[in-house]
């Protein structure tokens, strides 16, 4: 049963961890393009802007993305050698450094979206205003990159 349960936990570990950020990126897209779809029926020269305002939370999918790769790739998983015997403990140290990954981009994947969609409103008052639009929604994306950080260095430390 053990042979299984480490490596139970480093797949739940990757599907979770692109999940949330997967989620988070849908939310936070949905917010701005509603707001998006809304500006670009009465203004569609401004559909490129929009469509940059509305993509602004997606990389939250990318880092989830990433994060299961890392898991997956760290662990041994990936190269699918047959003989890999994962501990439990080991697995679930694989499962717990994906979860700032999943939980950040969850968290900030949302509210991105809901700062791109209130920007959106910004840019189209004046287009002039693109720039500080973009400028207050990546802000928050600042926290979804510290959690890619975290689990970086908590993947690193699994194999020391």
């Amino acid at each position: 049963m053990e042979l299984f349960t480490g490596t139970a936990l480093v797949f739940a570990g990757a599907a979770i961890t692109a999940v949330l950020g997967f989620a988070g990126s849908a939310v936070g897209m949905g917010y701005a393009g509603q707001a998006a779809a809304g500006v670009v029926g009465e203004k569609p020269s401004l559909f490129g802007k929009m469509l940059l305002m509305q993509a602004l939370p997606g990389s939250q999918g990318i880092y989830g993305l990433v994060g299961a790769f890392l898991i997956l790739n760290f662990s041994g998983v990936l190269g699918g050698d047959p003989s890999l015997v994962i501990e439990g403990s080991t697995g679930m140290k694989y499962f717990m450094a994906g979860l700032p990954i999943g939980i950040a981009g969850l968290v900030s994947g949302i509210y991105q979206g809901i700062v791109a969609a209130s920007g959106i409103s910004l840019i189209a008052k004046d287009e002039a205003n693109t720039g500080r639009a973009v400028t207050l929604a990546a802000m928050v994306e600042t926290w979804a990159i510290f959690g890619v950080l975290i689990s970086f260095i908590l993947l690193i430390s699994i194999g020391a």
